[in-house]
């Protein structure tokens, strides 16, 4: 009965694990759409951010370290972007506060593997 138990508490848990493209789609979508939209872009599109960091930020775990961060504490002095972009885009808000830990985690390693080949992502951002 035990054994029955904790499987059932093991496939309902699963059930409610976190992932990343959720939370991407709850709390960043909005703003880093999937392709960059013929008017009203608010951000650089997401596969553009996760390209421009792979490129910049060699390692997966100084990537997810740094999104992490930066979704929290953004930043021009932190930030990829080229000084254009932050001129028409301004800095992000930092909506990892109001993230779970779980949920930094889930989107950033989201953002590294979702995009795992930058060099075959044609680039839609802004001059950035």
């Amino acid at each position: 009965m035990k054994k029955i138990i904790l499987s059932l508490l093991v496939m309902v848990s699963s059930l409610f694990a976190l992932n990343g493209e959720s939370v991407y789609t709850k709390h960043c979508a909005s703003c880093h759409k999937m392709q960059k939209p013929k008017s009203g872009l608010l951000a650089p599109p997401m596969p553009s951010v996760s390209k421009r960091l792979q490129r910049d930020i060699k390692s997966k775990e100084n990537f997810i370290t740094f999104v992490k961060d930066y979704i929290q504490n953004p930043s021009q002095e932190k930030g990829h972007c080229s000084p254009k972009a932050f001129n028409n885009l301004g800095t992000m808000p930092p909506v990892g506060k109001s993230l779970t830990k779980e949920e930094r985690d889930a989107v950033a390693l989201w953002l590294y593997e979702n995009f795992k080949h930058p060099e075959k992502i044609k680039s839609c951002d802004i001059n950035h």
